[in-house]
């Protein structure tokens, strides 16, 4: 990956510090975009430039930033994201705020990036969603049910985009340490364990290289996704006692 052009949103902490990280090391162009800029890499191949992924112009922005600078893009991680914990009485902000994260910003991106991947005939889109996308998180309706819009969402652009030379990504890993998982370490998606930012990463890398559509950190899910596939009612029931027995547990 040496020399290629590297974007990532939510690139503050966490997940996205990580990658950058990683990138900087493999000598990648890496451009860092988020709200707030908490960490300064000390790297001439390291740019930052603020952005709200929320907001169509301030992506439109970005572009403009890259391409500009490097006339290219090889590698975008969509990856910024929130956690809202909260039921079907969750405020109407929270459902905004998560739905413009975890689906419109990708919207966003995708609307800027697929025809400079059509043109360029090479890159490749990653979007961070979550297992709880392909399961459900049973402390957060919205997280939930907008990580599987990301997942729907990474889903279509795969299939209609068979015939272009470029490829897309969906991560979905249970608990992260990050600033998402702080305090929360006893949480349903704990169980399998908590990895580490850097360990994530070496993860991604793999399902990159493999060129998979769907990057499991954690092996167990796709015994879940079976599972679930096979007999909806029965797994219900089984996240249903699992979320008891986990509150049973705090």
């Amino acid at each position: 990956m040496s020399n290629s052009v590297v974007v990532v949103t939510g690139g503050s902490g966490g997940i996205g510090q990580a990658l950058i990280k990683k990138y900087l090391q493999e000598g990648c162009f890496v451009i860092s975009a988020d709200l707030e800029k908490t960490t300064d890499f000390d790297d001439k191949n390291f740019s930052f430039l603020q952005c709200n992924v929320e907001c169509e112009n301030s992506i439109n922005n970005l572009f403009e930033f890259v391409l500009k600078k490097y006339n290219r893009i090889d590698y975008f991680f969509s990856n910024a994201g929130i956690l809202s914990l909260g039921d079907e009485n969750s405020s109407d902000f929270d459902w905004e705020k998560n739905w413009k994260l975890h689906l419109m910003s990708h919207v966003f991106v995708s609307r800027k990036l697929l025809p400079i991947y059509k043109k360029q005939k090479f890159g490749y889109l990653l979007i961070t969603a979550s297992a709880a996308g392909l399961l459900t998180h049973i402390d957060s309706i919205t997280y939930s049910v907008t990580k599987h819009s990301a997942i729907a969402f990474a889903e279509w652009i795969a299939i209609n985009n068979r015939e272009h030379n470029f490829h897309v990504s969906v991560i979905c890993p249970q608990a992260v340490r990050t600033n998402m998982t702080k305090g929360r370490e006893k949480d349903v998606a704990s169980v399998d364990g908590m990895l580490e930012p850097d360990d994530l990463v070496k993860k991604i890398q793999e399902g990159i290289d493999k060129k998979q559509f769907l990057i499991l950190p954690h092996p167990e899910v796709q015994n879940y996704i079976d599972k679930k596939s096979s007999n909806h009612d029965k797994w219900i029931s089984g996240m249903a006692r699992l979320k008891q027995k986990i509150e049973e547990n705090k």
